[in-house]
């Protein structure tokens, strides 16, 4: 499926060019990072996504499900990869003090093997880093909404916890900027409380970050 690999980094740089126009080409204030020390001497840092406040755009793909579905800002696939197994997602990313800072691309592919999932975080006034993992099992959040008693077209409140990185955990693949020779693992977790009857998600995303500099 290199056609569908292709096209998957082509709207991942039309989310570069959405990050570009929420943070345009100038000299950015620079953030604090929250960060803190962990025992082995790397540190921790969580970023957080709140739904529906940050979504800002997903394709319109069958394997998006409910998430697709919900979003306001659709990307629009050409016809023959509306099927494809892949779901590209564009959000606002905070700090763990709630702060806005930056925007991120997720992309979860299922043509190989087995699926993928890459994020592309971009923080303009500290760089760039880009994590990736096995990715979580296809419609893998409707499922679980299901199990609780989600019906499509209906209201929901619950609390439904899902893990979304295979394995348990990803890697931090590369980064730029302050991410520059940065090593370390992720978790990836969405929290939801509640879908109305439109199919849209209130909850977060965490992505939480354990990274030590390469010597």
């Amino acid at each position: 499926m290199k056609t569908v690999f292709l096209l998957a980094l082509l709207i991942g740089f039309a989310g570069t060019l959405a990050g570009a126009h929420f943070a345009p080409a100038l000299k950015h204030e620079r953030l604090p990072s929250n960060t803190t020390v962990v025992s082995n001497g790397g540190r921790a840092e969580k970023f957080m996504i709140r739904l529906p406040a940050d979504r800002i755009a997903a394709t319109d793909g069958e394997a998006g499900g409910l998430r697709a579905k919900g979003a306001d800002g659709v990307m629009i696939m050409p016809a023959q990869f509306v099927a494809e197994p892949l779901l590209i997602e564009h959000f606002k990313v905070r700090d763990s003090g709630g702060a806005v800072i930056g925007v991120a691309a997720r992309h979860w592919n299922g043509t190989g093997a087995e699926a993928t999932t890459t994020w592309s975080v971009l923080i303009p006034s500290r760089g760039a880093l880009v994590l990736s993992s096995r990715g979580e099992t296809r419609a893998a959040l409707d499922s679980a909404l299901r199990s609780r008693g989600y019906s499509a077209g209906k209201e929901w409140a619950g609390t439904v916890t899902l893990p979304m990185t295979g394995d348990g955990e990803g890697v931090v693949a590369a980064g730029t900027g302050e991410f520059e020779n940065l090593l370390g693992t992720y978790r990836e977790t969405w929290s939801v409380a509640a879908v109305d009857e439109d199919g849209k998600v209130s909850g977060t995303i965490e992505l939480s970050t354990v990274t030590s500099r390469l010597q």
